[in-house]
């Protein structure tokens, strides 16, 4: 029965795309019986690759490093904290309108929540670095904020818990590192908490 030409297109636009993505909303379409398809797009200009995404009337893509600051050029942030947050990873097209919504800060906040943090160091102030930050205020985390001006100070960490919320790979040997890389066992839950949010925006079309 599916596909066919009414069928409605997903996916995700990324220097670096995976099979996460693709997996997890190609099974749940074809569990609830959602005339829809899922696919990952390597993409180096979000400009192109937005207008593609018109072009062809996907219902809605999701966008990875380093893409999440620069879309909000392209879309409309639909709640007033992910303007002030200043990223967007997920889109809806309504009627060919872009709207934009942050749902990492759901995903790490519910990640976040299941833990017993005090304290935590965030390595990275790009657009998930600033969504990490956006969880920790909604759960009262105190947190400091390492960036390349700090970097060297992680060296010099006795405690807390460091969250790396950057594409490269961040050691210590005193401290409990959480490694958010989507390729990484933390990674891959928080990605997962990511995607089932993102895909109640899909099937809902608002959030």
């Amino acid at each position: 029965m599916f596909p066919n030409k009414d069928t409605i297109i997903y996916g995700s636009f990324s220097q670096n795309p995976g099979n996460n993505g693709c997996e997890f909303f190609n099974n749940k379409f074809k569990k609830h019986k959602i005339n829809a398809i899922y696919k990952s797009f390597y993409s180096d200009n979000i400009e192109n690759s937005i207008q593609a995404a018109k072009t062809l009337n996907f219902g809605g893509f999701a966008v990875s490093m380093p893409f999440k600051r620069e879309i909000l050029k392209y879309v409309n942030p639909v709640l007033k904290e992910d303007k002030q947050i200043g990223a967007i990873n997920t889109v809806i097209n309504i009627e060919g309108e872009l709207l934009g919504y942050n749902l990492d800060k759901i995903g790490v906040f519910k990640y976040l929540s299941k833990q017993k943090i005090d304290f935590l160091h965030i390595v990275g102030n790009g657009g998930f670095g600033r969504s990490v930050q956006a969880a920790c205020d909604l759960l009262k985390i105190k947190y400091r904020v390492f960036h390349r001006k700090n970097w060297g100070d992680l060296g010099y960490l006795e405690t807390g818990i460091i969250f790396n919320a950057t594409p490269i790979e961040v050691i210590s040997d005193k401290l409990q590192v959480i490694d958010a890389r989507p390729f990484t066992e933390e990674g891959k839950k928080i990605s997962k908490l990511i995607a089932k949010e993102q895909f109640k925006l899909y099937v809902n079309g608002k959030y």
